[in-house]
């Protein structure tokens, strides 16, 4: 906490259910800097250690940038700490292991990803690929989850968007997904978002197989 404070993080983002005080300049709140709120819940340890030493865009057309503060590796590594202790999260690390990936989820994914279904890309980057619309509507580039978002907290996100985070512009499709689609049953075709998601990332991920 003192780390926070004496890096004013809380001007920007709303951390401990408090702060984000700059939030009030901006008419659009999802332009705004994010709220802190379960990050150690929502990404990889590694990834935000790194994070927090070399900020890198997560929304690469915001004006708004992370500025670098130069932690030491002690700093950064009490932040990622005491963002996980805020989750109560008592893994930090996670490995997504594909080849543990059902027969047919990711075929089941990339059809319900498809403009016949939940159309994802029309808000979400991947890669080079920009989604429809002004910016201020974009959601973050989907090729960057496999190293950054913990896969448990996707399978959180993709049941109930709201609950996880009030306020969010990403729908809830669920309860009572598409009928169609692994039997229709919301528990597998979350999986199979998740796991969909969670190789996208990787190289040659444009031709992903149905693992």
């Amino acid at each position: 906490r003192r780390l926070i404070h004496q890096y004013n993080c809380i001007g920007c983002h709303i951390l401990e259910n408090k702060g984000g005080f700059i939030r009030k300049y901006y008419q659009n709140p999802a332009l705004a800097p994010p709220s802190l709120n379960g990050e150690g819940e929502k990404v990889q340890a590694n990834w935000l250690f790194g994070f927090l030493k070399s900020p890198i865009p997560v929304r690469p057309w915001f004006r708004v940038r992370m500025p670098t503060f130069g932690l030491s590796d002690e700093e950064a590594n009490l932040l990622v700490d005491y963002f996980n202790g805020l989750s109560k999260v008592k893994i930090p690390y996670v490995y997504f292991d594909e080849k543990k990936i059902p027969e047919g989820h990711l075929k089941a994914a990339r059809t319900m990803f498809s403009k016949d279904y939940f159309d994802c890309l029309s808000c979400h980057q991947q890669g080079d690929r920009k989604p429809e619309g002004p910016p201020e509507g974009w959601a973050p580039d989907l090729t960057m989850a496999k190293k950054r978002l913990n896969p448990h907290w996707v399978l959180k996100w993709l049941r109930d968007p709201q609950k996880v985070q009030p306020g969010t512009t990403m729908p809830s499709f669920y309860p009572e997904g598409p009928e169609d689609i692994l039997g229709g049953k919301d528990d597998k075709q979350i999986e199979a978002l998740r796991d969909y998601i969670m190789v996208l990332g990787r190289t040659g991920s444009a031709g992903v197989g149905d693992g």
